[in-house]
């Protein structure tokens, strides 16, 4: 069968040859093949400059960090840690309300204070009592995130400054339990045995 084709084909071949696709079939051809997108080259010099500059970026950065950042560190650990609490805490009210806040703040740490002091002989009683303190500390730290957030800070500054007094109000309480445990105590101590 491949030989009587063979035949035909030479026979024929002068046929074959003059005959040629009109114009508008390499046209149509050409449309169905996809477009080719050039691919996007990159030589070492491009590579290098990238790196170089992404260096500099990164050594930038770092500079400033250790320049700016870190100082102002350092600046606030050297003052007085007592003012950097209350300046770290005073950041997240607002300037109305800055005065009475700063004012609640220093009671709380001087209630603080004289807690530690009388419950020295009783440090379970202690540890109670910072538990339930830090419950409205816990509070406030989660309001104060929230008025950087919240479009209506007056309330959230005035839960606030509820929440700083309920504190100094707790470690006032706390005190009065502390002292009437004391008197207690050392009434028992002086009853006459007998």
């Amino acid at each position: 069968m491949s030989s009587n084709l063979e035949k035909f084909v030479n026979r024929n071949r002068s046929e074959f040859d003059t005959e040629h696709p009109g114009a508008d079939v390499w046209s149509k051809i050409e449309k169905t093949l996809p477009i080719k997108k050039e691919a996007k080259v990159f030589s070492l010099k491009d590579i290098y400059k990238f790196s170089a500059a992404a260096a500099v970026v990164c050594i930038v950065l770092t500079s400033v960090y250790f320049l700016y950042v870190r100082q102002q560190k350092n600046e606030l650990a050297v003052t007085d840690p007592k003012a950097t609490t209350n300046t770290a805490q005073l950041n997240g009210i607002a300037p109305e309300y800055a005065a009475e806040a700063k004012q609640v703040f220093n009671a709380i740490e001087t209630r603080q204070e004289e807690l530690k002091e009388a419950t020295v002989d009783n440090p379970e009683l202690y540890k109670q009592f910072l538990d339930d303190l830090q419950l409205l500390d816990s509070t406030y730290n989660m309001l104060q995130k929230q008025a950087a957030h919240t479009p209506n800070k007056d309330v959230i500054m005035k839960a606030m400054l509820q929440n700083l007094q309920l504190q100094a109000e707790l470690l006032y309480r706390q005190l009065m339990i502390t002292n009437d445990i004391k008197k207690q105590t050392k009434q028992n101590n002086e009853l006459p045995n007998g």
